[in-house]
């Protein structure tokens, strides 16, 4: 199978955290198309925050995008930084919560067929409160633990429909049960 080829490519649009350009292309039958590719200028990193019991904060936020609000877990722009140091950053300025134990999930890419949207997945463990101020933009209407059950139960019901929520807590609780298993036989 021959490999696509970019014949040219022009950024039509630009902000502080994206961009998006027009490319003329040939795809692997030598077929000519223009692509529209939105693209982070950084990647995104997404938290999945358990407590000592094992329970899970989510955060419920208006979306713009779809105007609804969506079960979601922290997450936020790197920024330039380390991905862990700025996913440490996200999880304290969103939720007011901390960890000393960290475990990094893998990456996932968002609406691959339009975008270049990279995302570094984290596990912080055993969770707690500090001092932290909140930042005031998120537009956070409720955040709460639940019980891993009643995650899957939300995930089987589709009541989280954003996909690197999904993916992160698909994830998670994959890594807490095989660290089980580990542990226990």
């Amino acid at each position: 199978m021959a490999k696509w080829q970019t014949k040219s490519s022009e950024e039509v649009y630009h902000t502080p955290w994206m961009r998006v350009r027009r490319d003329e292309v040939l795809n692997h039958h030598g077929k000519p198309l223009i692509y529209s590719v939105a693209e982070i200028h950084h990647p995104a990193v997404y938290i999945v925050p358990m407590n000592a019991a094992g329970d899970i904060l989510l955060q419920r936020q208006y979306r713009y995008t779809i105007d609804a609000p969506m079960w979601e877990i922290p997450s936020g722009h790197s920024d330039g930084q380390e991905l862990l140091v700025a996913a440490q950053r996200e999880l304290r300025e969103e939720t007011g919560l901390e960890s000393d134990n960290w475990v990094l999930l893998g990456t996932e890419y968002s609406a691959v067929g339009v975008a270049n949207f990279p995302g570094a997945m984290f596990l912080a463990q055993n969770v707690r409160s500090t001092d932290a101020t909140l930042d005031e933009d998120e537009d956070v209407i409720e955040q709460r633990f639940f019980t891993q059950t009643q995650i899957k139960a939300m995930l089987l019901a589709n009541e989280i429909q954003v996909a690197s929520t999904i993916g992160g807590l698909s994830i998670a609780l994959l890594q807490v049960a095989s660290t089980k298993e580990k542990h226990h036989g």
